[in-house]
């Protein structure tokens, strides 16, 4: 099983990137969270903020309903993306990728590079900025063998992510 951490807590001087360390593996350039809440782990209770400081297991990217199945593959023959190649972030609190923080749900997380034109968003993920870094980390994870962490739920590792859970000091409004 591969074991990161990302760490908000170091993250870079313009704000824009934090590293996400896999022991055995590499550090990586990530971000986490769309613009003004970008790596700000206190407001990771706000909409397409940061992910949230737990702990989450990384496993198979879940796909949905046949709706959302048809709408992902809209979205990557639009915007050059290929959704199957993301894994999926599971909180180990809640065994899925929803979770309640500061009283508002988010959901949705995911581990997933930038579209390979340098676009794309990050609601709640762990977003590569180099399409081969991630691919690194990818071929890993895809090599390692899966373990049970609770009936019906195999996880290829597990991250924790760090930062402070002050949620009443987030001063973006």
């Amino acid at each position: 099983m591969i074991q990161c951490e990302m760490d908000y807590n170091e993250v870079s001087s313009d704000g824009k990137t934090v590293k996400l360390l896999c022991y055995g593996v590499g550090t990586f350039d990530v971000f986490s969270g769309e613009n003004p809440t970008t790596n700000i782990a206190e407001c990771a209770y706000k909409n397409k903020a940061a992910l949230p400081p737990v702990t989450y297991w990384i496993v198979p990217r879940p796909v949905g309903s046949f709706a959302n199945q048809v709408l992902s593959a809209i979205k990557d023959w639009q915007n050059g993306t290929d959704h199957s190649q993301w894994f999926g972030l599971y909180s180990d609190t809640t065994m899925s990728d929803q979770l309640f923080v500061h009283g508002v749900e988010r959901g949705g997380f995911r581990l997933h590079p930038l579209r390979p034109d340098g676009g794309g968003e990050s609601w709640g993920c762990i977003t590569f900025y180099h399409m081969s870094q991630f691919e690194l980390l990818r071929r890993t994870l895809l090599a390692t063998p899966m373990i049970q962490v609770k009936p019906g739920v195999k996880a290829y590792g597990r991250v924790e992510v760090k930062g402070r859970t002050d949620y009443d000091n987030c001063t973006i409004k």
